[in-house]
Formats: structure tokens, C-alpha cells, sequence
């Protein structure tokens, strides 16, 4: 039998999908707490009895989405496979989530840019889940003898700064329109030679 939600759970994720939407649709920084609380039918009084501040509400949502891509990530480094196979799918899904946010879904890519830059509680160990993930691939495609002998986690971290291109909000917002800028599929490959070489 699944656990209960306790009613301040249930209010603490209907106050958050609501901000989620309006966020969506106008924008963190023009959302306010007393429009949340009106979109929930509460008080914003209230709101403060689950959030200290809208910052820990804006947190809280960037740390679902964050939660939602690191599923689709973490699914892929674990699955079956070849690594270079895994590496790759990893690579290019962790672009397309970068490109659709920013082109579809703009305000939540500029809510991401911000906390990028201000380097939110819910970044850094976003940032290491990253890289976790990378070495966990590069382990596995050096016990299975598809990549040469090197450290995991030094090589992970050099993987990561090279994907950037393709993946970093706010590198692929100022250049993924540029034709010279390479594609998720060319930096894999470029990774996957050098993992081999």
C-alpha cells in the first residue's frame, strides 16, 4: 500500500504546481507570492506557512524540473547497452532538454539561466549528478574494454566542460543558432574518440 500524503504535503505541492504554471506562463520574476496564493485560494500568509520566501519556492520548482531530467538521465546511464551507445544517448538528451526549454519553454529557461548564475542550492549537486552519471558510463566502457584505461571521474569532468557547448543554458542560448556551433551528435562523437584514442 503507497504512503499516505499528509494534508501540509498536499498543500506544499498544490502551492508549487500553481507557481509552476504562472511561472510558466508570465515568468518567475513578474510572479508574485499574493498571485500564487490567489491562483491557490489562500491567503499569502499561508503560502509563508510553507515557504519562507518566494526564493525557496522558486528553489523548490527548479529542483522538480531539475528532478524530471535527471530521471530521463538517470535511466539512460543505467540501461543496457554499449557505454559509448549510453554516452551518446546521455549527450544528445541532455541537449534536447536544453534546446526545448529554451525555444519552448522560455521562462523556465530564464529561470534556470538565473539560478545558473546565482548558483541556487539545487545547482551544485545538479552539477555533480552530471557528473556521476558521465563517469558512471566511462567506468562501465573501461571494465567492458570499449574505452582505454583512464580515471572516471578526471575524464567525467573533462566530458562535461566539452558538452557544454550543447548543453549549458546560457552557452546554448547565445550560440545554438550559430551553424558553426556543433551538434549533441558531433560532440559525442568527439568524446568517444578521444575516450578510445
Amino acid at each position: 500500500m503507497p504512503p499516505q500524503t499528509s494534508p501540509a504535503e498536499t498543500t506544499r505541492d498544490r502551492i508549487l504546481s500553481e507557481a509552476e504554471r504562472l511561472f510558466r506562463h508570465f515568468g518567475y520574476s513578474k510572479t508574485t507570492v499574493a498571485d500564487i496564493a490567489d491562483a491557490c485560494g489562500m491567503s499569502s500568509a499561508n503560502v509563508y506557512r510553507f515557504f519562507g520566501s518566494k526564493a525557496e519556492i522558486n528553489e523548490a520548482i527548479c529542483s522538480r524540473i531539475i528532478a524530471k531530467l535527471q530521471a530521463g538521465l538517470r535511466e539512460i546511464a543505467n540501461g543496457s547497452g554499449a557505454a559509448s551507445e549510453r554516452l551518446t544517448m546521455f549527450i544528445e538528451h541532455l541537449s534536447a532538454h536544453t534546446r526545448n526549454t529554451l525555444i519552448n519553454d522560455r521562462k523556465v529557461h530564464d529561470m534556470v539561466v538565473v539560478a545558473l548564475e546565482e548558483q541556487w542550492d539545487v545547482i551544485e549537486p545538479h552539477l555533480r549528478f552530471i557528473d556521476e552519471m558521465v563517469a558512471e558510463i566511462i567506468a562501465s566502457g573501461i571494465a567492458s574494454g570499449e574505452f582505454r584505461a583512464q580515471d572516471a571521474g578526471q575524464t567525467s569532468r573533462r566530458v562535461v566542460g566539452a558538452i557544454m557547448v550543447c548543453s549549458h543554458p546560457v552557452v546554448v542560448a547565445q550560440l545554438g543558432s550559430n551553424p558553426r556551433t556543433p551538434l549533441a551528435s558531433d560532440m559525442a562523437a568527439f568524446v568517444l574518440s578521444a575516450l578510445r584514442a
